[in-house]
């Protein structure tokens, strides 16, 4: 017993491991051997299947949060392409003497660097016909081939916003891409905007799906090619892996399998980024935890059979086993712990001082939420009353707003508009950057007093000398006109006092659906225009216009109007006359007159959308008066058809050739790639990556123009280039193979499936 506690005093345990081994050597016994059997037949088995779900479930949980991250740089890098600062100006902008803007596109890149951890750099590139600038941050003009042509190949895709692997100048730290062409809302992106994630970042966050830090975990894209990964290649665990996966009809799963001697629970699943797929894959050994339980049921058989001593053997294994898990669990905590405080110290103390240390982070990242909230939901609301979300359903919305921890439902909302006057009572000249601070400070008021006002209000700052003020109340709990009134007083005083200028408050009617806040916003702002030209305050509530003064007779169906410009720049042709038959149907309950100027309406808001597009109006209709066509149709189904003929139908036409002469090109130019580069061993991946598209895409449009697959274009060339050596030449076989990019066995065999006859039998055919 001496020498046994001075070899466990020499171990590197803590005081819990040696107060839990003296307790079991005194319950060992010979009544183990049953329980050894019992446990060997049917603890095993049942503790792997325990393990995997167990896995599975720690999977799931962390791959929430992997794809939360993703979205999150999504959504950011939208909000920022879409931002006035990437706007049609830079490709026009002397940034060398406008050097004000060139700095605010760098400080938004730099903001845009330190907007996400796994943000390793930001690119913006910028086409333009002289000269293409970079912006890393600074801006450059570029010069070299190779650079341009990576850029140009981005501009090239037909996504506007995709993810790609970084392989640019072999840049080991980049590993995923983000991009986002800009302007985000022009249909003729000049530029793009680049995040580019760190590798070792994004490792570290797909390893926290490996529980014990054991086990392999990679990324893979929908065609099944390594995307990331510790190692550049893959290993022939992860090998058997992806072959297992291949041949499975599931999208998502689990399994176990054997390598070597270990046998690893393997989760996989799939991650939806921006119309593509990813396939994650985590396998993480079990024979850390089941291969101890199997040695100490075997052990506990061998053991009791004998004596006494085999039962205080069997004591230090299962002492062993039990403590495994906590040595695991205080080897990741602390690796580099030291001995002696490992003597000193219980390991549930440490675990607690641990998970102390956990708590402190978590506060701390759910302050940095609470930072970024507040622009997420500013995003929203804009958006929201822009209508550029008007496609989503109540519920969508209702779902998009809870995630960003706002209670809705049963719930009223109001809009609130305001606007600054008096400028002109400011002894010193404004400038439109005086202007802007005074919206900026005016705004910073308005949401100090609605957080202490409402229990939900939010303000909105328009940049324009107006704000909005948007009021969500419960049912049981409508914001009442008193309470508006004291706001709108308080904050009318308080402007006049600090800022010396006037304001003009519009207050909304109530409305209990979300998909009708925009039609309040737009109801507000047209009242706001019947406001008296006066240096003074004024307050119009929409509830107490006069009956002649409200908008309850404009039957202008603006929300489908929007709905049918945001499908005309999609390109979806099905959607745009559905949404026409809505148009229609509309106007046909209104009126004659007031339908014919609906339809006139919708036609300029047609051709201004076009404008925008880059696609002139007057050139794609020959010069035709549209307006002077349309006034002398009556009956819906000739204005249906005449929209259909006349205006829809050339302009997807239109669209469709641009589509199809880009295509001509991209095919042009791979196919002379081909014959300038056959002798080499090129594959499709290498001609996608050329023209800027992916594999997928490169294979439908070859057959389509070749009338041939890619690998059959190739090969048929090289068989001719080998038929005309093989008649005008005295050059050995081997070297003809070689010649075309064949190796010789493979070049006899791929030759007589095609020609018929093998090389040599050709020769002497047309000797």
């Amino acid at each position: 017993m001496k020498v046994m506690w001075s070899k466990l005093e020499s171990q590197p345990k803590g005081v819990f491991y040696r107060n839990s081994l003296v307790y079991i050597l005194l319950a060992a016994s010979i009544p183990g051997f049953m329980i050894g059997l019992l446990v060997y037949h049917f603890a095993t088995n049942q503790l792997q299947d325990d393990i995997s779900d167990l896995h599975y479930q720690q999977i799931n949980e962390r791959v929430q949060n992997i794809d939360d991250q993703f979205s999150y740089l999504e959504m950011g890098l939208s909000n920022w392409a879409f931002n006035p600062t990437f706007g049609y100006r830079l490709q026009t902008l002397d940034f060398v003497y406008y050097f004000q803007e060139t700095w605010d596109v760098t400080k938004s890149l730099v903001v845009m660097e330190g907007s996400h951890s796994l943000i390793n750099n930001v690119e913006l590139y910028i086409e333009r016909e002289q000269q293409p600038i970079l912006f890393k941050t600074e801006f450059y003009h570029l010069y070299d081939k190779n650079t341009i042509d990576y850029y140009k190949q981005i501009l090239q895709q037909e996504k506007r916003m995709f993810w790609m692997q970084d392989q640019q100048m072999g840049d080991s730290k980049n590993g995923l891409t983000l991009l986002h062409k800009i302007p985000g809302e022009s249909p003729i992106p000049f530029g793009v905007l680049i995040v580019k994630l760190d590798k070792e970042k994004l490792m570290n966050l797909l390893k926290t799906m490996t529980p014990y830090n054991e086990g392999t975990t990679f990324l893979l894209d929908k065609n099944y090619e390594l995307m990331l990964s510790d190692s550049s290649e893959l290993d022939p665990l992860q090998e058997k892996l992806i072959e297992h996966i291949k041949t499975s009809e599931q999208t998502t799963g689990q399994f176990v399998t054997d390598y070597g001697k270990e046998s690893y629970s393997v989760s996989y699943g799939v991650f939806k980024r921006l119309a593509d797929e990813w396939i994650y894959v985590s396998a993480s050994p079990m024979t850390l935890i089941t291969t101890p339980v199997v040695t100490f049921s075997k052990s506990l058989l061998w053991i009791s059979a004998f004596s006494l001593i085999t039962a205080l053997l069997l004591a230090f294994v299962v002492s062993n086993t039990m403590y495994s898990p906590i040595q695991k669990l205080l080897n990741q905590i602390d690796p580099e712990r030291r001995q002696a405080d490992r003597k000193r110290k219980n390991e549930f103390q440490t675990i607690r001082e641990h998970w102390t240390n956990i708590s402190t982070k978590s506060a701390e990242l759910e302050q940095k939420i609470e930072t970024t909230l507040p622009i997420l939901r500013n995003t929203f609301l804009m958006q929201l009353l822009q209508g550029h979300i008007g496609n989503l359903s109540e519920q969508d919305l209702e779902r998009r707003m809870r995630s960003l921890y706002w209670e809705v439902g049963t719930h009223h909302y109001t809009f609130v508009h305001i606007y600054l006057t008096g400028l002109h009572r400011i002894d010193q000249p404004m400038t439109p950057n005086d202007e802007r601070l005074m919206t900026f400070a005016a705004y910073n008021m308005a949401q100090e007093m609605v957080s202490a006002q409402f229990n939900q209000g939010y303000a909105l700052n328009f940049h324009d000398l107006s704000l909005g003020i948007f009021i969500i109340e419960a049912n049981d709990k409508i914001v009442q006109n008193e309470q508006l009134q004291q706001f709108c007083e308080r904050y009318t005083h308080t402007i006049n006092e600090l800022l010396r200028l006037q304001v003009s408050i519009t207050i909304s009617r109530k409305t209990e659906e979300l998909r009708k806040v925009r039609n309040l916003y737009m109801e507000v702002e047209r009242a706001a225009s019947y406001r008296q030209f006066l240096n003074q305050n004024q307050l119009i509530w929409m509830e107490d216009l006069p009956k002649e003064f409200t908008f309850d007779d404009i039957d202008y169906p603006f929300d489908v109007e929007l709905e049918i410009l945001q499908a005309m720049r999609s390109g979806n042709r099905e959607q745009v006359l559905e949404l026409l038959r809505r148009f229609i149907e509309a106007g046909s309950m209104q009126k004659e007159h007031v339908a014919q100027q609906n339809m006139l309406q919708l036609l300029g808001s047609i051709q201004h959308m076009m404008l925008q597009s880059g696609i002139n109006p007057i050139k794609l209709f020959h010069g035709e008066n549209l307006y002077r066509q349309l006034s002398h149709i009556r009956d819906p189904k000739k204005l249906l058809r005449w929209m259909r003929d006349i205006v829809i139908r050339p302009y997807f036409d239109e669209l469709e050739n641009r589509v199809n002469a880009q295509q001509k090109g991209m095919m042009t130019q791979i196919i002379a790639y081909i014959h300038e580069h056959y002798k080499k061993d090129i594959s499709l991946d290498q001609c996608a990556d050329l023209v800027g598209v992916n594999s997928y895409t490169l294979s439908k449009w070859f057959k389509q123009a070749s009338g041939v697959n890619f690998i059959d274009y190739l090969t048929e060339l090289r068989i001719k280039k080998a038929q005309e050596l093989l008649r005008s030449t005295d050059m050995l076989i081997n070297d003809i193979a070689q010649e075309v990019g064949y190796q010789q066995r493979y070049f006899n065999r791929i030759f007589k499936k095609h020609v018929g006859v093998t090389p040599s039998e050709y020769r002497s055919s047309t000797g």
